[in-house]
């Protein structure tokens, strides 16, 4: 059986075997009344963290602010 689990450092969460060694390290096994035991591998989910890659305003657009306000 296969078990969900969420990766510390990453946040992706995926299926291991339930005998896998690395669950309590490195991967923290989530909730069974969420993610039951399954016979088959189900699709990972991975996590985006969209925050931390925002990006300054670019230089482009401050012209056209100027060219609209003046």
């Amino acid at each position: 059986m296969f078990v969900r689990v969420k990766d510390k450092s990453t946040g992706h969460k995926f299926d291991v075997p339930e005998s896998d060694h690395r669950i309590g390290k490195s991967l923290t096994a989530l909730s069974k009344k969420d993610y039951p035991p399954s016979p088959v591998v189900r699709r990972p989910k991975h996590h985006l963290d969209l925050k931390s890659k925002q990006s300054a305003p670019s230089k482009a657009e401050k012209p056209k602010e100027e060219k609209n306000n003046g």
